[in-house]
């Protein structure tokens, strides 16, 4: 796409024009567990429908009095013309919101530019020789230049890292000790200096904008009937074959719609968790499960006391049961490069992939939860496929080794879409790869739809809150015990 061609505005949605109505009941009044469709069409300022196809439009239902909101989604028929699908899952008068997340302007900047440049921000590796002289070198996904290049793909367990070694001579690869992000980078300056003032402007109009809010009437039971089954009974392969919506909120609770996502007291969930080993490996989200579940379960840290220093630690973490007997363990590890972390303390050993913390996995019975998402919106998505199939590789040698295992994949969730990646956009390719990847063994592996419950509770966050957080985890305990 040209986004410096005059015709850039003409295929901009213009907010006002736009239109959305319920095409399968103009009554809006509708029963529990009725499906409500509405035509969604955008238009340009001109008034004309768009011609084509690509932009990213969220659709929900709340109701705040009740604690109650649950995901819909969202047909693109390719010619401006999008067809919204929600379910009523509980009687009342709750709102039904249309949102545009992302213009398909904003998102064909964003692939353009970081195939271009390879990552979205840069990190830098530090290099420390024998004479104790420091220095440092630009580090990514790409060969940076042709000369005084460190190839660390093998130390990355075979997916592509360099790191260009320090302008300054005296130093070889095998100085490097540490990572860090630049912080002075501005990569929303950067994009937008290839955008005239018009463009900036009509892109900043459309993005993360409301298109509709429409209130409807539901009548009939208080809430749909949940399903019979216990999560923990189900097949895996349904968690990877459902559409939209999993679950819902109703009196801020979240309800699975999969299967039962009850978990009995504490002292019924740790009497199954006894003698386990629970696995996190993922980004600083991963390890805000982490944080919950050492709550929950009432465990004592390896290392620092409190929440408030965790944030931005990416040293291995350990929690152990502080009753010997219960013989509960929850480990939480950083994913491999690309990590992007702005502090000094990043030495090369926290960030290990997926393959080798699930070779040192001596356990007889362990659970494993990996995530990868914010830190790959950075880089393209064939990096993500490397990284996705490097994992699956080594959960199939540890389903060999150890049948017993509990692997679970935690998805995307929804992010605000007021930074540069469109997260909307990159949830829905690392999806697109993830499920065929996994289809071979998705009966033997939990995919948990975080997508579901974060746009049902109107998260904003790249890091959700702490009541949404809890509910995420309880979801994964009721697949447990």
């Amino acid at each position: 796409m040209n986004f410096t061609s005059v015709e850039f505005g003409k295929s901009l949605v213009y907010l006002p024009k736009s239109t959305v109505e319920i095409i399968n009941n103009t009554s809006a009044t509708f029963s529990t567990g009725d499906i409500i469709t509405l035509k969604i069409i955008l238009h340009n300022e001109k008034g004309d429908v768009l011609t084509g196809g690509g932009e990213f439009i969220n659709i929900w239902m709340s109701e705040k009095g009740k604690g109650a909101g649950s995901a819909g989604y969202v047909v693109d028929h390719g010619n401006g013309t999008y067809i919204g699908v929600i379910k009523a899952l509980w009687s009342g008068s709750p709102n039904i919101t249309i949102k545009l997340a992302f213009p398909k302007e904003s998102i064909g900047l964003f692939v353009n530019h970081i195939y271009r440049n390879g990552m979205l921000r840069p990190i830098f590796g530090f290099f420390k020789n024998a004479r104790g002289e420091t220095g440092k070198g630009i580090c990514g996904i790409h060969t940076l230049k042709n000369h005084d290049l460190c190839d660390f793909t093998s130390f990355n367990y075979g997916m592509r890292w360099f790191c260009s070694l320090p302008d300054t001579p005296g130093f070889i690869c095998t100085d490097w000790f540490r990572t860090e992000g630049d912080t002075k980078a501005d990569d929303r300056n950067n994009i937008d200096s290839k955008l005239s003032k018009t463009q900036k402007f009509l892109l900043s109009s459309t993005s993360n904008k409301i298109i509709k809010e429409i209130k409807v009437d539901v009548h009939g039971d208080k809430t749909i009937c949940p399903t019979k089954f216990l999560c923990r009974e189900i097949n895996p392969s349904v968690t990877w074959n459902s559409s939209s919506p999993m679950g819902y909120f109703y009196n801020r609770t979240w309800h699975n719609l999969l299967c039962q996502n009850k978990v009995e007291h504490s002292k019924k969930l740790i009497s199954c968790l006894k003698n386990r080993e629970i696995y996190m490996l993922g980004d600083s989200t991963q390890r805000q499960w982490f944080v919950e579940m050492t709550e929950i379960l009432n465990l004592s840290y390896s290392v620092i006391p409190t929440i408030r220093n965790l944030r931005g630690y990416h040293r291995t973490i350990n929690a152990f049961s502080k009753n010997k007997r219960d013989n509960i363990t929850v480990k939480w590890a950083a994913h491999e490069f690309p990590f992007f972390t702005y502090l000094p303390d990043a030495t090369l050993d926290f960030f290990l992939p997926a393959r080798y913390h699930l070779k040192v996995i001596r356990s007889k019975n362990p659970i494993v939860v990996l995530h990868w998402y914010v830190h790959m919106g950075f880089v393209p998505v064939s990096v993500y496929e490397d990284h996705v199939r490097n994992a699956k590789d080594a959960i199939i040698e540890l389903l060999d080794r150890v049948p017993s295992a509990k692997i679970f994949i935690k998805g995307p969730h929804k992010i605000k879409n007021d930074e540069v990646v469109p997260y909307d956009f990159v949830r829905y390719l690392h999806d697109k790869l993830l499920f065929p990847i996994f289809d071979n063994i998705k009966h033997k592996v939990v995919y948990l739809n975080q997508w579901d419950i974060t746009v049902a509770s109107e998260n904003n966050e790249m890091h959700p809150t702490k009541d949404i957080v809890f509910q995420m985890v309880h979801e994964l305990f009721s697949y447990i015990c």
